[in-house]
C-alpha cells in the first residue's frame, strides 16, 4: 500500500491523537526547587522577588531538604506599601525575611493523608521558632498566618503558601 504525502500525514496525526486520548495523562515532572516552584506560582510573585533582594537564590537552590512558608501576594498587599517596598528595598532586611521563613534540613508535611500538623513549633534559619496550631473552624495556622496552600513539592523541599506577612 503506498499512501500520498496528504494521506501520511492525516493518517500520523489520526494515530497521534487516538494515542493520546488513550494514553494516561503522564505526570508533570516535580520542579528542581523551591524557588523553581515558588516561581511558578502565579501568588507567590512578591515572595520570588524578595528572595531574589535578599541573595538567597543559591540557598534556595541547593540540595536542602527546606521547607518554606512563603506569603501569598495577597498577604503581601495588604502590607502598607512603604512597608513592602522597604523590604523589597533592602537586602539585609530581605535576608532575615526569607530566612525567617525556611526551615533548613527538614521537609516538614503539613498534610500527609489523613494526618497534619496541629501543633509544636519549628526553629527556621533566621533563628525564629514558627508555631503550628489549628483553629476552632479546623484552620491550620503558622506563626499566626492562615496555611492556604501545603506542601507544594519540589525535589529539595516544600513550599507552604500562608495568608500572612510574618516580620521578624
Amino acid at each position: 500500500m503506498r499512501l500520498t504525502r496528504a494521506a501520511a500525514c492525516r493518517s500520523l496525526v489520526g494515530c497521534l491523537i487516538a494515542v493520546s486520548l488513550t494514553s494516561p495523562v503522564l505526570a508533570q515532572p516535580r520542579p528542581a526547587t523551591v524557588l523553581d516552584l515558588a516561581a511558578q506560582q502565579k501568588n507567590l510573585t512578591t515572595f520570588v522577588a524578595v528572595v531574589h533582594s535578599a541573595g538567597l537564590d543559591d540557598t534556595l537552590k541547593a540540595a536542602g531538604p527546606y521547607t518554606v512558608y512563603a506569603p501569598s501576594d495577597e498577604a503581601f498587599a495588604k502590607m502598607p506599601a512603604a512597608d513592602r517596598a522597604a523590604l523589597l528595598g533592602s537586602p539585609d532586611r530581605a535576608k532575615a525575611f526569607v530566612l525567617g521563613l525556611l526551615v533548613k534540613g527538614e521537609m516538614i508535611k503539613m498534610r500527609d493523608g489523613d494526618s497534619r500538623v496541629t501543633s509544636g513549633s519549628a526553629a527556621t534559619a533566621g533563628g525564629r521558632d514558627l508555631t503550628f496550631s489549628v483553629d476552632a473552624r479546623d484552620d491550620q495556622f503558622v506563626g499566626g498566618a492562615r496555611l492556604v496552600q501545603a506542601d507544594l513539592r519540589a525535589d529539595n523541599g516544600c513550599v507552604n503558601v500562608i495568608d500572612k506577612v510574618l516580620l521578624t
